[in-house]
This record gives structure tokens, C-alpha cells and sequence, in this order.
């Protein structure tokens, strides 16, 4: 499967040139049809040229599909090469652009007379400069945008061109077209006023279970349901696995928040904690009294399930100021990639969880398809790398980029190369929660590894048929797996509330992976790394995932009639292969 294209080699009297003068005639490398749904111009506010902007310039990878091709080796359970991690040096050695790659596009940069402001690192070239030169330089028109819902500002172009000999040596130019509104997939239910809905109910389900369960979550709720309760993670060498929790939009985890939480679930583990790491001038806040749901969610979860395992919150800027026009502002993930990538083998976390997406549509195919290049560059490191798959069911208002009804796939849970994790609610039974996102990308081709599974599905499913017209169905399928998703008990500003989506199930799962991926590494195995291939191999071959047969999804209300997707047996677009087994997974 390919994602993107190979760099192309330049002759060399091309070379000569454009050494010799700029390049021409320009075309246009990338365009928005109209400015994207929520968004619109601000007509009043001029931009003034003189402002600061860093465009940032990709360029084209080499040996793409060998570097695919190594990341599904390793991550295959019986293949020879399972297991075999690649450090970042060695990734960096295969994807690096062509040598005259990057000679053409620096002399390009040079020939405008950018000489003295260009940065170069890998794979991108970071270009200093302002928004009047910057439009010159990209035949672009830079505008002040609003976002109708949030209030937030930023400055983008719906259209950029470069010449047209470059565009097989450019994957893409940022910030221009990708505006962005990245959010949690969270939705704050209440707040608890009736402190005996916190205490056990003292019965129990058939399979053990408290039944205090079937209207709340706790961590013992989590650990019953997904049998791994008892289970000690091993202190040898506890600090080797750690977990990292992805923090975007300001919001941060609060320590102050955590200790309440653990004192009253896990009171053995009240002096558990974890360790803040800023990203692109992230910062590490701490302001009790503020609703930091998000933040407080994941790693209240991610923490109470891994103790003694040490918890790493990423906090990444990148959301614009509202008073502000800032052009550099707002794109969080290959900020964070860049950060985490550049981490050694030894800081880098085992399993990564991320609680924020996007509709796919809104993002520009060729910045996803960057940001899931590098989100493949962890798998192969041996990083587990999950996503949430979103709250909106099959879409919110489901209409795509040309204005016609369709189902809106989330990013980066689109993204073949992460574990998209889906909701549920219930244990007795575990059933599909309505608000669970899942579907198929329009951007990237279903992977080897979903064939079988996802074909399955097609051929067998009423709702697949009922919504033809409304999907891609040799797109990319998500979610790949589900966890608990609905009233999670969480202390945010010191009271406990009840939070609902796939923000929750997302960290629960992960938790589950990383417990698996400390026992490993306890015993001298490596981590496990990229999980799809295992997932949809051994771990639903030998029962490690509890099939979710019941309940459906709900979205695009007022858009298209009845719009939802089905929980069956075997894969399906709301809960995927199922929820973990920690007990058969951890032996397999």
C-alpha cells in the first residue's frame, strides 16, 4: 500500500537551471475549493505583510513503500523480521530525500532570496520569513480567518503554487491551506452530586463483575471487565516501559486532580504521579480549579492502570490566540511528531494514546499524509500508537469537501499505520455506544492487514448496503478495536464528574497495551510496537478480542435519514475486532 510518492531524481542540466535563474512557469500545488465548513473570512482584518511566518517545506521522501513494507515485517507475529525495531537514524537512512531533491528545491529558495533564512533538518526546510515575501514567493493571497464556533483566528491561503518542476520534490508547504480544528473527543455528562454512586453496589454481575459498573466507570471497573485486575506490573525494569499521553488545545493534566482521583479509586497507589514534557513551548500548568476534563481524563486512566510504569504528558502548543493573527500557530501534529521523533531510544514511550481529531475532509490530503508517514516512523520504532476514533458515529453533519452527503471519516484515526480505538457501554452485555465514529477513510487505501476482516463485512452487513453511496468502501477502515467509552468517573477542578467518548476508551486501551508491553519487556522481549497486523491476525484468532456483537451508532442528524453503523460479528465500522482480553492477550 502506498501513501505517497517517491522523490523523483533531477537531471542534472535541470539542476544547471535552475542555478542559473528561477524556475517557471508556476502551478498551482494546492487548493481549497472554499473556505472549509465552520470557518470564514474575516473582511475587516487586513493582514499586515510585515508579519512573521515559518513556512515549513517537506520534501519528498525516498524508498516509501520499502520503508511500509519493513514497518508490516516487523509488526507481523511470525514473520522473520517481528520484532526488529528500527532506530530513528536508521529510518531517517531509508525515507531521506535524493541529494538532488533537496540541491533543487534549496536553489529554488536561493534563487528568491531566501539564502540567509533557511533551516534545514531531514526532510524539511524551514524558510523565515514574512507574509509579504511568503505570498511572492508562493503566488498566494494570505487572509485572516475566523472559526464561527471557537472564536479562534488564523492566517492561511486557499491556494499556493510553486514551479511546476518542483511539485514531484515537494510533499507539502505549511501553514497555507490546512486550517485545522483539532478538538477532544470528549463530552462532559455531569458532575456527581450523590456521593453513593461513587461506592461499590456490593452486587454483582455473572461474570463477577460490580454491577455498579453497568451505570459508571471507574479503574476496578476497567480492570474487571478487561481481566487484568491482580495483575502486578512488573517493578524489573519498570521505568524501560512508559506510557505517553498526547495534550493539546491547552489542556493540561493536574497533579492536584490525579491525587484526589487515585485516593478515593486506587488508595495503594495515592503518591502516583507523572512527569510533564513541553512541545513547541507547551506548557506544563498547574490551576486546580480549572476544567482541564480532557487532560484529567487521559491520565487519570493511563496512570491508575500502569503504576508502577512512569506516564508522560505531552504538552503541545499550537492553537491560535483569539486577539492575535499569528500564521504559525494552530497545527499541533508534526510539532509533536517532530519533538517525539527527535526523543532517543531510551525517552521514548513504548505506547503513545491521543484523545483529539479532526474530520478527515477538513485536512489537507497532503499534511495527512505527512503526519501518517511519521506516525508510521513510531510503529517502527516500536511505539503502539493509539487514536480515538471519534464521537460523531458515522459523521456530524455529513457532507463532504464538494458539498455532497456522504460520511465524514475522522484523522489521524484514518491513519493505517495507528490503532483507531472505538467506544462502548455496558457490561452485561458490552454493546456499541451510539456516539462511537468509525468508517472509511477517503484518503488512504485499505491496508493488507483489514482485507479479509473488512471484506467480511461488506458482503455481509445490511448497513453496508443500506449506505453504499455514502462511503469508500476500499478506503481505509477504522476503528480497529473499542474499549469503554460512556461516564467515566473523573476529578476535574476537585470534583468528580461523569465524562462520556472515545477520549476515554482510547486511554483505557492503552493502558491494557502497555501493561502487555512492560510484561514483555520484563521477560526480554521487545515491546510490540505497530499492533494492527497482531491484531487482526493471532490476537482475533485466538480470542484475545471480545467480539462486540450488539448496539449502533448514531450521526449526521438532518443530513441523511437513519444514518448509523451496525455492531455484528467480526469487525464492523463502531467497535471494530472487539475489546481486550488482557488474560488470553497476555500469553499470546
Amino acid at each position: 500500500m502506498h501513501i505517497s510518492k517517491l522523490a523523483v531524481i533531477v537531471p542534472a542540466f535541470l539542476l544547471s537551471i535552475v542555478n542559473a535563474h528561477p524556475l517557471a512557469p508556476y502551478r498551482t500545488f494546492e487548493s481549497l475549493n472554499a473556505v472549509p465548513q465552520g470557518w470564514e473570512e474575516i473582511s475587516n482584518k487586513n493582514v499586515d505583510p510585515s508579519t512573521p511566518i515559518k513556512l515549513r517545506i517537506h520534501l519528498a521522501q525516498q524508498n516509501v513503500p520499502e520503508f511500509e513494507r519493513t514497518l508490516i515485517d516487523v509488526s507481523t507475529p511470525g514473520h522473520v523480521s517481528y520484532g526488529n525495531h528500527l532506530n530513528q537514524d536508521q529510518i531517517d537512512a531509508i525515507l531521506r530525500p535524493h541529494q538532488d531533491t533537496t540541491t533543487i528545491v534549496k536553489s529554488w529558495l536561493e534563487s528568491q532570496g531566501f539564502s540567509n533564512d533557511l533551516t534545514f533538518k531531514n526532510d524539511w526546510i524551514v524558510v523565515s520569513t514574512t507574509i509579504g515575501k511568503a505570498e511572492s514567493l508562493l503566488q498566494a493571497k494570505y487572509k485572516a480567518f475566523q472559526n464561527k464556533q471557537t472564536g479562534d483566528k488564523v492566517v492561511r491561503t486557499l491556494s499556493y503554487s510553486i514551479p511546476r518542476d518542483l511539485h514531484s520534490s515537494v510533499a507539502l508547504i505549511q501553514p497555507t491551506t490546512l486550517f485545522g480544528a483539532v478538538s477532544a473527543m470528549k463530552n462532559t455528562i455531569s458532575r456527581v452530586e450523590d456521593p453513593s454512586i461513587l461506592k461499590p453496589s456490593g452486587l454483582r454481575l455473572k461474570g463477577g463483575i460490580d454491577a455498579a459498573c453497568q451505570s459508571s466507570i471507574t479503574p476496578d471497573c476497567l480492570s474487571d471487565v478487561y481481566k487484568y485486575k491482580g495483575f502486578k506490573p512488573a517493578s524489573l525494569g519498570a521505568s524501560s516501559n512508559k506510557l505517553g499521553v498526547n495534550g493539546f488545545l491547552e489542556q493540561y493534566a493536574q497533579n492536584d486532580d490525579l491525587s484526589k482521583f487515585l485516593k478515593k479509586y486506587i488508595p495503594d497507589a495515592k503518591n502516583a504521579t507523572f512527569t510533564c514534557q513541553p512541545v513547541n513551548n507547551g506548557l506544563c500548568t498547574q490551576h486546580p480549579s480549572e476544567d482541564f476534563t480532557e487532560a484529567n481524563l487521559d491520565i487519570q486512566y493511563t496512570v491508575s492502570a500502569t503504576i508502577p510504569h512512569p506516564n508522560i504528558y505531552f504538552s503541545t502548543a499550537g492553537r491560535p490566540p483569539v486577539q492575535d493573527l499569528d500564521p504559525n500557530t494552530n497545527e499541533p501534529y508534526l510539532e509533536w511528531l517532530e519533538h517525539v521523533l527527535a526523543l532517543s531510544d531510551a525517552e521514548l514511550p513504548q505506547t503513545i494514546t491521543t484523545s483529539y481529531g479532526d474530520n478527515e475532509h477538513t485536512v489537507p490530503q497532503s499534511y495527512a499524509v505527512k503526519v501518517c508517514n511519521m506516525l508510521a516512523q513510531l510503529g517502527l520504532r516500536g511505539v503502539s500508537v493509539l487514536f480515538s476514533s471519534g464521537d460523531s458515529g458515522p459523521g456530524d453533519n455529513c457532507v463532504n469537501k464538494a458539498g455532497k452527503k456522504a460520511f465524514v471519516p475522522t484523522f489521524p484515526a484514518t491513519c493505517p499505520f495507528v490503532t483507531s480505538v472505538g467506544g462502548t457501554v455496558g457490561v452485561e452485555p458490552e454493546k456499541a455506544v451510539s456516539f462511537s465514529s468509525g468508517g472509511f477513510s477517503n484518503y488512504f487505501a485499505r491496508p493488507d492487514y483489514q482485507n479479509a476482516a473488512v471484506s467480511n463485512y461488506l458482503s455481509t452487513a445490511s448497513d453496508a448496503k443500506t449506505f453504499k453511496d455514502y462511503f469508500n468502501a476500499t478506503g481505509r477502515a477504522f476503528p480497529d478495536i473499542s474499549a469503554q467509552g460512556s461516564r467515566f468517573h473523573v476529578y476535574v477542578g476537585g470534583f468528580d464528574q461523569l465524562v462520556s467518548g472515545t477520549s476515554a476508551s482510547s486511554p483505557a486501551f492503552a493502558a491494557v497495551i502497555s501493561l502487555l508491553n512492560g510484561d514483555r519487556i520484563a521477560k526480554g522481549k521487545k515491546p510490540l510496537g505497530f499492533l494492527n497486523p497482531w491484531l487482526y491476525g493471532v490476537a482475533t484468532e485466538k480470542k484475545g478480542l471480545m467480539d462486540i456483537t450488539q448496539g449502533t451508532s448514531r450521526g449526521c442528524s438532518g443530513t441523511i435519514t437513519g444514518a448509523g453503523w451496525k455492531a455484528t460479528t467480526g469487525w464492523d465500522p463502531v467497535t471494530g475486532l472487539g475489546t481486550p482480553d488482557f488474560s488470553v492477550l497476555q500469553n499470546l
